[in-house]
C-alpha cells in the first residue's frame, strides 16, 4: 500500500529546499566574491614586489663547495653543485648595503617567494621571519616553467604551500616573486564553514516555520473536509435537508481554498435543489397515480357490473345495452390512458418537431369537427392573420382539439365559441424562448358561464374539473385536457394562460412565430 504523505509536510519540505538552494547560491557567490577580493589584494602586493625584485636579486659566483663564514644557511638547504653558483644568502639586505645583493630585503612580506635565473643558473628561496629557506631542485624546476608574462599565476610547491607568483625578464634575468596563498584558502574555508553552518540552521528553522505556516494556511481545508464528510455520512435519499456548508473561515481564506469551499457550497445547493425537485416530482407522481387510479376505478367498476349483468339470463335488449355500456366505458378508459401517456411523454422532455406550420387550416378543421360533435354550439373563426407558427403540427391539432372540447363540455347549448389568430401585442409578456415581436397568440373565447373562481388558479393542473353541473352529459371530462395543452405549449417554447374576461372564458396560447 502506498504511504500517504501530508500536503503540509510536502509544502514545508519544498519551502526548506528552496531556502537551502537560495542559501547555497548565496554561499557560493559570497565565497567567490571574497576569494576574488583577497586574490586582488594579493595580486596588488605581488605587483609591488615584482617592481622591486630586480633591485636586489642576483646570482654570484662562489668557489666550489665554498660558502662565506658569516652566511646563515638553513640545515636542509641543498649543497652547492660542482662548478655551480649559489645566491649570496645574507639576512635582510638593504640594496646597495655592505653585504651586497641577495635574498631578502626591506619591505618584503613574510612568506615571500623569490626566484632568479641568470645565464642558466637558478636559485630561489622563501623568506620567513627574516630567515631564508632555499628551494630544492624540484621546486626550482617547477618555477622555471612559470610563464614570464608578468601575470599572476598560482603555483603549488610541495612542503612549502601554495603561492600567487608572477615571473618576468629584467636585464637578462628571469625574476619571479610570489606571495603565499595559504591564508587566503584558510579564510575562504573558514568562511564556507561558517556560512554552511548558518545555512543549515536557517534551513531547519525555515522548515519548522514553514510547516507551521502551511498548516495554518491549510486549516480551512479541514473545514471543507468536515463538510464533505458530513454529506458522505448521510443517506441523501432520506435526509437531504440542512446539509453542512463551509463557513466563512474557508470561503474568506486563500484564493485556492476559497474556490474549493465555494464550489463545495455550490454543489451542496445543487444537491439540495435536486433532492427537493425529486421530492416534488415523486409527490407529483404519487398524486398522479392516485388520481389516475381514482379515474379508472369508476369505469372499471361499470365494466365489471355490466359484464356480470350480461352473463345473466336477461333479454336481448338488456344484454345489448350492457355491451354498449361496456364499450363506452372501455373507450373512456382508453382515452384516459392515452392522455396520461401523452403527459408522461411530455414530462420526459420528449422533443417535438419544429416546422413552419400554417395554423389557419388547423383551426378550420378543429372548428368543423367541433360543429359535428356539438351542433348546438356556435363555432366561429375570429380575427385570423396570415401568420405561421414554429412548432409541431400534431401538437397544434391536439391543443386546438382539447381547447374546443373543454369549451364544448363545460358550456351549455347555444354558447358561442370563437377562435382567433394574431401577433402578440407589444404590451404582453413574451414567451420564455422568444421576444414579444416574434410570438403568435391563439385565442379561444366563449360566452359561457366562465370558470369558477375556486379553480381558476388550478385550471391547468391535472385532474382539475369544473362543477359537474356545467357538463352537458353528466360525465364531465378527465381533467387532463388543459394540462396537456399547457405541456404541449411549453414543449414548443410557448405558454398558455387564462385571460381576464367580463363574460365567459378566454384562453390564450402563445407560440413562437416562424
Amino acid at each position: 500500500m502506498t504511504r500517504r504523505r501530508s500536503l503540509a509536510g510536502r509544502l514545508s519540505r519544498a519551502l526548506a529546499a528552496c531556502v537551502a538552494l537560495a542559501l547555497i547560491v548565496m554561499v557560493a557567490a559570497s565565497t567567490l566574491v571574497m576569494r576574488s577580493w583577497m586574490l586582488g589584494n594579493l595580486d596588488s602586493e605581488l605587483h609591488r614586489l615584482a617592481q622591486r625584485a630586480g633591485e636586489h636579486l642576483d646570482v654570484e659566483d662562489v668557489p666550489d663547495g665554498e660558502v662565506d663564514s658569516d652566511d646563515d644557511v638553513d640545515e636542509g638547504a641543498p649543497a652547492p653543485q660542482s662548478g655551480g653558483r649559489m645566491p649570496r644568502p645574507g639576512g635582510p639586505v638593504i640594496p646597495g648595503g655592505p653585504t651586497g645583493p641577495g635574498f631578502g630585503g626591506s619591505g618584503i612580506s613574510e612568506g615571500t617567494l623569490q626566484y632568479v635565473n641568470e645565464d642558466g643558473e637558478s636559485a630561489g628561496a622563501v623568506v620567513s621571519n627574516f630567515a631564508v629557506k632555499y628551494l630544492d631542485e624540484h621546486a626550482l624546476e617547477i618555477l622555471a616553467h612559470v610563464p614570464t608574462d608578468g601575470a599572476p599565476h598560482t603555483v603549488r610547491l610541495k612542503g612549502l604551500g601554495t603561492f600567487r607568483a608572477t615571473s618576468q625578464v629584467i636585464d637578462d634575468k628571469t625574476i619571479l616573486v610570489g606571495v603565499q596563498m595559504d591564508s587566503v584558502d584558510d579564510v575562504v574555508m573558514m568562511l564556507v564553514a561558517v556560512e554552511v553552518g548558518l545555512s543549515l540552521v536557517v534551513a531547519i528553522a525555515a522548515w519548522f516555520a514553514g510547516r507551521a505556516w502551511v498548516r495554518r494556511e491549510l486549516r480551512p481545508l479541514g473545514v471543507v473536509r468536515a463538510a464533505a464528510a458530513d454529506i458522505a455520512s448521510r443517506d441523501l435519499a432520506d435526509d437531504a435537508e440542512d446539509l453542512t456548508r463551509v463557513g466563512e473561515e474557508a470561503t474568506s481564506g486563500p484564493v485556492e481554498v476559497a474556490d474549493v469551499a465555494g464550489a463545495l457550497n455550490s454543489m451542496i445547493d445543487a444537491v439540495e435543489d435536486g433532492m427537493e425537485r425529486r421530492a416534488r416530482s415523486e409527490a407529483k407522481l404519487r398524486q398522479f397515480v392516485a388520481d389516475a387510479s381514482h379515474e379508472l376505478r369508476t369505469p372499471l367498476a361499470s365494466v365489471q357490473g355490466y359484464a356480470q349483468l350480461a352473463r345473466r339470463d336477461i333479454d336481448e335488449a338488456s344484454r345489448t345495452q350492457a355491451l354498449e355500456r361496456i364499450s363506452s366505458e372501455g373507450a373512456r378508459m382508453a382515452s384516459l390512458v392515452e392522455e396520461m401517456l401523452t403527459l408522461a411523454r411530455l414530462d420526459g422532455n420528449r422533443a417535438l418537431k419544429r416546422d413552419n406550420v400554417d395554423v389557419i387550416p388547423l383551426i378550420l378543421d378543429a372548428l368543423s369537427d367541433a360543429h359535428v360533435v356539438a351542433p348546438d354550439h356556435a363555432w366561429e373563426l375570429g380575427e385570423a392573420s396570415d401568420i405561421e407558427v414554429l412548432g409541431d403540427e400534431a401538437a397544434l391539432r391536439q391543443i386546438l382539439t382539447n381547447l374546443l372540447a373543454n369549451a364544448r363540455v363545460h358550456t351549455p347549448a347555444g354558447t358561442r365559441v370563437t377562435v382567433s389568430l394574431s401577433p402578440l401585442p407589444a404590451d404582453r409578456e413574451p414567451g420564455k424562448d422568444a421576444p414579444a415581436s416574434s410570438m403568435v397568440r391563439i385565442r379561444v373565447a366563449d360566452d359561457g358561464p366562465g370558470i369558477p373562481a375556486e379553480i381558476r388558479d388550478r385550471v391547468f393542473d391535472r385532474f382539475v374539473r369544473g362543477d359537474s353541473s356545467r357538463t352537458r352529459d353528466g360525465r364531465g371530462s378527465s381533467g387532463l385536457g388543459m394540462s396537456i395543452v399547457e405541456s404541449l405549449a411549453r414543449a414548443m417554447g410557448g405558454s398558455v394562460c387564462l385571460a381576464d374576461a367580463d363574460k365567459g372564458t378566454v384562453i390564450d396560447v402563445t407560440l413562437p412565430a416562424a
